[in-house]
């Protein structure tokens, strides 16, 4: 057994125990759009099919691993948007990880040509699973590792549906949005007769963009892009800040993971995340490719090797006849 077999197997046995399980996350929040906010599902003006690939903390071997892919459609005449979607998360090294398969809708209602309202409703089927072949319980060490335990019997699967909700206010420049996941409180302990509800995530995002080449929003080249995320779940909260330049076909921004002013969870730890730098590269048939890397400002330091993120976004080309109304003027990532 691995020097951070027992770590990772504690973190493990406390997710089973009851403890807080959070959700994977993405530095690059605006280029999953569908996991951020079910309402901003077929904001654009074309199909869209994107891929999300996040790369957490490699020197922690083996890391943290999460994929997400999903495609969205807009139907300006219904004034909705429908969309698929499948987030696959691996961590650690008993291999616990879930796979969720989501359907997005969303729905618009214009206040007037500049202004609007979207809600979403996000419906999926998650499996939850572990390797128990990796598992060592203390009463086996204790036995000369004995080949079974005395603690109550695992499940190596657990399958539950699961619901998210949100909205969105938007306008020409700034919008606003909030999204609560896990509605209906799914049970999802891997215990033979346990009780462990996934607890409610609510997500919290806004921004402005700014031309900065005294341009109108329509024919500026350069804009800048203010943003924020707060997230909490349970015990667990986390505020992001950030901006992006975004110059022609280029982009770079740089993001803040941390709630310093307030009480750490844990007294002697700063509540200092990350640092996240990214850049972003749009080709002239509509591809966009960003990279983004975090840099741990924590008490883990950089032995953690920080966190690597890509996200490839791709949209079917513009049709004129949608362009009747705006789409919600959140960055791409």
């Amino acid at each position: 057994m691995g020097p951070l077999r027992p770590l990772l197997f504690l973190l493990l046995a406390a997710s089973w125990s009851g403890a807080l399980a959070q959700d994977p996350q993405f530095t690059q929040n605006f280029a999953a759009p569908l996991y951020l906010n079910p309402a901003l599902t077929g904001n654009t003006y074309q199909d869209r099919l994107i891929l999300n690939y996040r790369k957490q903390w490699p020197g922690i071997a083996p890391g943290y691993d999460t994929y997400a892919v999903s495609y969205d459609h807009r139907a300006s005449t219904l004034n909705s948007g429908f969309g698929l979607m499948a987030v696959r998360d691996v961590a650690g090294s008993n291999d616990l990880a879930f796979t969720m398969i989501a359907a997005n809708y969303s729905y618009e209602a214009h206040i007037d040509r500049k202004h609007g309202l979207r809600g979403g409703l996000r419906l999926g089927y998650t499996r939850r699973e572990f390797d128990p072949s990796t598992v060592l319980f203390a009463d086996q060490v204790i036995r000369d590792n004995a080949p079974t335990s005395i603690e109550p019997p695992l499940i190596e699967q657990v399958h539950y549906f699961d619901a998210a909700v949100g909205l969105v206010y938007f306008g020409e420049r700034a919008w606003a949005g909030a999204s609560f996941s896990h509605i209906n409180r799914p049970q999802q302990s891997l215990v033979n007769g346990g009780n462990t509800r996934l607890a409610v995530r609510t997500s919290v995002h806004g921004g402005y963009r700014f031309p900065l080449d005294g341009l109108s929003m329509q024919k500026s080249r350069t804009v800048l892009t203010a943003a924020a995320h707060y997230k909490a779940q349970d015990k667990w909260d986390q505020f992001d800040v950030g901006a992006y330049v975004e110059h022609k076909q280029l982009t770079g921004g740089i993001w803040y993971r941390g709630l310093p002013a307030l009480k750490a969870y844990k007294r002697g730890y700063p509540n200092n995340d990350a640092v996240a730098v990214m850049v972003g590269y749009e080709t002239m048939n509509q591809f966009t490719f960003v990279y983004s890397y975090d840099v741990t400002v924590s008490t883990l330091t950089m032995a953690s090797a920080g966190s690597h993120e890509i996200s490839i976004t791709y949209e079917w080309p513009v049709r004129k006849k949608a362009r009747r109304y705006r789409v919600v003027p959140c960055p791409k990532f």
